[in-house]
């Protein structure tokens, strides 16, 4: 199994390789961030499953970690800093459950560097805890407001992957009530993908 996910680990970083080779070649800016955007999101999960094959058991947070260092490179660019705080008994997540949760967590956050800071940096901070039987995840940023209403142009992609990715896990997610900007993901400990 774990030359399985090792080789699997391999394909997806030669598939970011040529969306990234392929980008460059574009002159067209909307295709090539399109691109751009497709091989960033290929690359985590490629991180995600490999930290996954790297432990015996569930590995939320040193998958989580991958993430965050990855978006921290991205980040760094606009001035924004990525923390992660990791709470007692949260490795408890059936690994099947690890790459969804990383992937949801890996949206949130490149929403918010993309679109909640302007001029200024900020940080935006992702929290991992439990809650019951629960493990919940919320992603949190100080920058600009969150719009509730998701663009009708079809540029609303980010929310409609997490929401599907947190039902895959049988979680469910909230995002921000009025007032707050902090997104919520919650999975049952312990459980197996559907």
């Amino acid at each position: 199994m774990r030359e399985t996910v090792h080789r699997c680990t391999n394909d997806l970083q030669l598939v970011v390789s040529l969306l990234s080779l392929q980008a460059t070649r574009l002159k067209d800016r909307e295709g090539r961030a399109a691109l751009e955007d497709a091989a960033e999101r290929i690359a985590i999960l490629a991180r995600a499953r490999a930290a996954t094959s790297e432990e015996e058991q569930s590995a939320l947070a040193t998958a989580l970690r991958q993430v965050c260092e990855a978006l921290q490179a991205h980040a760094e660019l606009r001035s924004v800093l990525i923390s992660l705080e990791i709470g007692d008994g949260c490795d408890e997540v059936a690994s099947p459950l690890v790459t969804p949760i990383c992937l949801a967590v890996n949206e949130l956050a490149t929403n918010a560097i993309k679109h909640a800071f302007e001029a200024k940096g900020g940080k935006i901070t992702v929290v991992v805890r439990r809650r019951d039987d629960d493990v919940v995840v919320q992603v949190d940023d100080d920058g600009l407001p969150f719009l509730d209403a998701a663009p009708s142009d079809g540029h609303g992609l980010g929310l409609g992957l997490v929401r599907r990715l947190v039902s895959s896990c049988g979680g469910k997610f909230h995002q921000p009530p009025s007032g707050s900007k902090t997104f919520e993901i919650v999975v049952p400990s312990g459980q197996s993908a559907s």
